[in-house]
């Protein structure tokens, strides 16, 4: 038989057995777990059933929501969800056979209501996960962590809607990924956020510079883009590590990571750290990011790129075409910071405008050989901003400097491009 031909009979053949299986309908008073004993079938909930011992549904079933309600925990078991799905007040567990769940069928998004649980729960019976307009308001930790979300397994995507918050006013992290330490080639793959707002009630009370509002502690595939992320306490996202030094390895790393697009906001106190830091990273893309109003003057800047020691990997990096204005941080609007044996390779500062910070860009080697190819090209500091800065004694090889507008108050250019190889900071 064709392939083409056995394809259509199989697809056909699926349809005639999922329309063969029984329908039931649920009652007013019925017990709702003596419906499901029913076994595999379509079942229709027209009614609201409330209950505190655990439902379990039969392997492949299809619940259908016509005007019902499940409120208690709930197991699914590659189930299908349909209609006008509710379940609001639920726990669930297991698995669902939707391409996508909808996060306003288990979150209350009134604001007010903690919603942390139920999102973690969604992530756990649906990788693909979109989240309607409206308030998501988080409260409780995930697990005893210091966040309130956390992605553990692959192929997790959390996609909003213009108009979806994420709001917290804990002392708590927004969202962490994390991989199982020493465990490198395993780590947690194709993560990604798209269009959210992740908004935190930072009031200045403390300085909390480890609390990050989105970080990854192992991650190989990672996307940010369209978001917002406003008012964090330490860095708006964090590339971060598991404490590595040069005794115990690296135990994670984050690798082909793409930070792209995103609106991140330190507020009018700038009582935070960094917009985006990158301390362990290969391949890591941070391009057309707007950042405003990062950084406590004794922080470094709005991004900065600071291996702690010569256990993390710093490779490829690439800052791109940001926007950056009002970073108060000490060192630069852009920091490549080497001073604890962390090496560098193939990092390019390009096509980014800087304005209103304390310096644009700073770079400081205090190591040996600590970068090699580094390309500082097409960038734009207004004369608001003193330009750069390049300290420490480290030595260095491969660099170009070219084609960058530093203005002077007078709007007069610094002329000149130069490219220079095999430097030696001194």
């Amino acid at each position: 038989m064709p392939h083409r031909i056995l394809t259509s009979f199989m697809g056909l053949l699926v349809c005639m057995i999922a329309s063969a299986l029984p329908t039931y309908y649920d009652t007013k008073k019925g017990s709702v777990h003596q419906l499901f004993k029913k076994g595999q079938g379509k079942y229709v909930l027209r009614y609201t059933h409330k209950f505190s011992d655990t439902l379990y549904i039969p392997h492949g079933c299809e619940v259908r929501f016509k005007g019902g309600r499940l409120t208690g925990p709930v197991v699914f078991n590659a189930t299908k969800l349909s209609g006008n799905v509710s379940l609001k007040g639920s726990h669930i567990k297991g698995s669902v056979r939707n391409d996508t769940f909808n996060a306003s069928w288990l979150c209350a998004k009134d604001g007010v209501t903690d919603d942390a649980p139920s999102i973690n729960e969604i992530i756990t019976v649906c990788g693909n996960v979109f989240f309607p307009r409206g308030t998501y308001r988080l409260v409780s930790a995930y697990k005893h962590e210091k966040f309130h979300i956390g992605i553990i397994k692959d192929n997790v995507s959390l996609k909003g809607e213009r108009g979806t918050v994420f709001l917290t006013k804990e002392q708590l992290g927004i969202v962490c990924v994390f991989s199982k330490p020493y465990d490198i080639p395993n780590s947690v793959r194709n993560i990604s956020l798209e269009g959210l707002t992740f908004r935190t009630v930072n009031d200045g009370s403390v300085f909390l510079e480890w609390t990050h509002a989105i970080q990854t502690k192992g991650v190989n595939g990672f996307t940010i883009e369209n978001c917002t992320i406003e008012d964090f306490w330490g860095d708006g996202i964090c590339l971060n590590h598991y404490n590595d030094n040069p005794q115990t390895g690296e135990r994670a790393r984050n690798q082909n990571v793409r930070i792209e697009n995103n609106t991140i906001v330190g507020g009018e106190l700038h009582n935070n750290r960094n917009g985006i830091s990158v301390i362990n990273g290969q391949n890591v893309l941070i391009q057309g990011n707007t950042i405003r109003n990062t950084s406590s003057n004794k922080m470094p800047g709005a991004i900065d790129v600071e291996p702690n020691n010569s256990a993390y990997t710093i490779e490829n990096i690439k800052i791109i075409g940001n926007t950056i204005e009002g970073s108060r941080g000490r060192c630069g609007a852009i920091e490549i910071c080497m001073v604890k044996g962390g090496p560098g390779y193939n990092i390019s500062v390009e096509k980014n405008y800087i304005s209103n910070s304390n310096r644009g860009i700073y770079i400081c080697l205090k190591t040996e050989d600590t970068t090699d190819h580094f390309v500082i090209r097409n960038n734009h500091i207004a004369a608001d901003t003193p330009p750069y800065k390049f300290v420490g004694s480290g030595k260095s090889k491969n660099w170009v400097i070219s084609g960058n507008r530093f203005e002077r108050r007078t709007d007069e250019r610094i002329p000149g491009d130069l490219q220079i190889e095999n430097l030696q900071v001194r």
